[in-house]
């Protein structure tokens, strides 16, 4: 049939088909697999507006598996579920990743909330293929005292090119500056993180990490607590200078996915001078949007304020202090039923999407998934207890918490 017809219009129809069904497409000819795994066509399967608007939420289960739970659901307001999706990796600690972002229907993790790894994984569950990045280039020892990193992910549509910013502090030497107010050094076995900040970048189409040159950040970035929004091209971070004795400075650190420059983003005049822990940048529609917890850790602050770069109408779905979801509205907070272990739930836009076709590797079945070295919930030496999930989130709050006072 695809002789008869102009391949203008077996384009067209086929850019329609869901991306599970056009990898079983690439059977039927040579032509087809020519066409379906070419990018132009990967780029016009992704942008035609045909699909509903579509969440992925994550989250990890309670007690006593914690199994890391994702979901499609419809942005209709009742968070209506679509799909369950398997995930098929597997933590060093058995506990769950970290969701650094998810773009173009590729969702970026990173083993790096309760075990020290440089594993970061690109998933596509809609063509059930992965790929595993190669160990960056910047490593200064395998000990979590001596670095720390944060991440973010991005697509740069001139280039049709995704990429992962990789942010890295080296501990400074000695035991800290004087402090401008009170004349006082830092104590000595507190951490004090070096500015400017080391980077490097990963782009898709080579498959390398390059060191970015010429960095000047003058802010740090809070240890363990960080996260990454990707929005109109560029991804932001929750950033801050001085300390708790000199008095906090915090600003938006926001990376260019196109020209890889980074600039700063201010904050209204209540948020400059909070804890940073207390703050976090989030994904609000097609901008970004700030959370101002009360108390964080321990979690016992139960109320929140959320700040929106523009004036604009709907809802924001937030975490409680309990691990329960909650959709939020002005005047009013409903509970959407859905209750995960602390600091889990990841929430973020989802398109299909054809990436990772060509060059990523095939996820196993769930019934191969044990063989293959994925998640098995029945290995019991995964299995961390309520105990030590929160014995583990203090840990990492006292962390960042002395990181702080530099």
């Amino acid at each position: 049939m695809s002789d008869y017809l102009p391949s203008e219009v077996i384009i067209n129809i086929l850019s329609r088909v869901p991306a599970k069904s056009l990898v079983k497409f690439r059977c039927v000819c040579k032509s087809w697999r020519s066409l379906i795994s070419s990018s132009d066509f990967t780029s016009a399967h992704l942008h035609l507006p045909t699909k509903p608007p579509l969440l992925l939420l994550r989250h990890s289960s309670l007690a006593p598996t914690y199994k890391e739970i994702y979901s499609l659901r419809f942005d209709d307001g009742d968070f209506t579920s679509l799909l369950d999706l398997h995930c098929p990796f597997k933590t060093e600690s058995g506990c769950f990743f970290r969701v650094v972002g998810c773009c173009n229907g590729v969702i970026c993790l990173s083993d790096d909330y309760f075990s020290y790894t440089d594993t970061i994984i690109l998933w596509n569950p809609a063509i059930r293929r992965y790929l595993t990045l190669p160990r960056p280039n910047l490593r200064f020892g395998d000990s979590d005292n001596s670095h720390f990193f944060a991440l973010g992910f991005g697509f740069d549509p001139k280039t049709n090119d995704h990429k992962i910013i990789r942010i890295v502090y080296q501990k400074a030497a000695g035991e800290g500056r004087t402090c401008r107010k009170k004349k006082k050094k830092q104590a000595p076995d507190g951490k004090v993180w070096g500015i400017p900040p080391r980077v490097e970048v990963y782009a898709l189409s080579t498959g390398k990490w390059k060191t970015v040159k010429d960095v000047k950040i003058g802010y740090h970035l809070v240890e363990f607590f960080w996260s990454s929004v990707f929005a109109n091209g560029r991804v932001h971070w929750m950033a801050y200078s001085g300390g708790k004795f000199d008095g906090y400075c915090n600003v938006i650190l926001v990376f260019d996915v196109g020209s890889e420059m980074f600039r700063e983003m201010k904050l209204p005049r209540k948020l400059v001078s909070e804890c940073p822990l207390n703050l976090a940048v989030v994904a609000y529609r097609d901008s970004i949007a700030v959370f101002q917890y009360e108390d964080r850790f321990p979690y016992t602050g139960k109320d929140f304020t959320v700040w929106v770069m523009k004036q604009s109408s709907g809802e924001v779905v937030a975490e409680k202090w309990d691990g329960n979801l909650v959709s939020c509205q002005p005047g009013r907070i409903k509970k959407m039923g859905i209750c995960g272990g602390k600091e889990s739930f990841y929430l973020g836009t989802y398109a299909e999407s054809l990436i990772l076709l060509d060059g990523g590797i095939v996820v196993p079945t769930e019934d191969t998934a044990s063989s293959a070295g994925a998640d098995d919930s029945s290995d019991d030496a995964a299995v961390l207890s309520d105990a030590k999930l929160d014995e583990l989130s203090r840990f990492h709050y006292m962390f960042a918490a002395s990181g702080l006072n530099a």
